[in-house]
């Protein structure tokens, strides 16, 4: 099996810059290294749009105050229960998609209801004493899992192809 240069590329750069994160993350005490890996999955399953990322940190921030909202609207016991809890998050999700729709054109739902289901999934499993921190620190690892994996692994892959240009392109260049 032949493995392209893209995708050595690629691969060392993403792997490099992980590790540059968790280090970072380790440093600051960042404990949600999760939420990076979400927050950059998503910026590359959407295809790198670099002309988008302002929207999609809007729309993490969103999906996490939704999170939080609804966090705390199944502490109240009736909307805790089954029945009544799908349909608040039906509702909710309608809500998101109205907002995206028409008054708030500028985010993107996928985005959206990512962070809002990893702020879900967090708050639900590990108890939170410090709620300031705790969005803070969130949304920073999502911001630097985009920032520190996907700039930086993309900024390596440029200078590795600048530096050590391909063959086949350089050859053509010359024709």
């Amino acid at each position: 099996m032949k493995i392209s240069k893209m995708l050595w590329v690629d691969a060392i750069g993403v792997g490099l810059f992980t590790l540059v994160y968790s280090l970072i993350m380790s440093g600051f005490s960042l404990w949600m290294g999760s939420a990076a890996f979400i927050a950059v999955s998503y910026f590359f399953g959407a295809g790198f749009p670099k002309d988008k990322v302002w929207n999609i940190l809007l729309s993490f921030a969103l999906g996490i105050g939704f999170g939080l909202m609804t966090y705390r609207l199944m502490q109240i016991p009736f909307l805790g229960q089954m029945w009544p809890s799908a349909i608040m998050f039906g509702i909710l999700t309608t809500i998101v998609l109205l907002l995206q729709g028409t008054i708030m054109k500028f985010t993107l739902v996928p985005a959206w209801l990512i962070a809002w289901g990893t702020t879900m999934l967090i708050i639900t499993n590990v108890p939170v004493h410090h709620w300031g921190l705790f969005v803070g620190q969130l949304y920073g690892s999502m911001i630097l899992g985009i920032f520190v994996i996907g700039y930086a692994s993309d900024y390596f892959y440029r200078a590795v192809f600048k530096l050590f240009p391909d063959r086949k392109s350089a050859d053509s260049d010359e024709d």
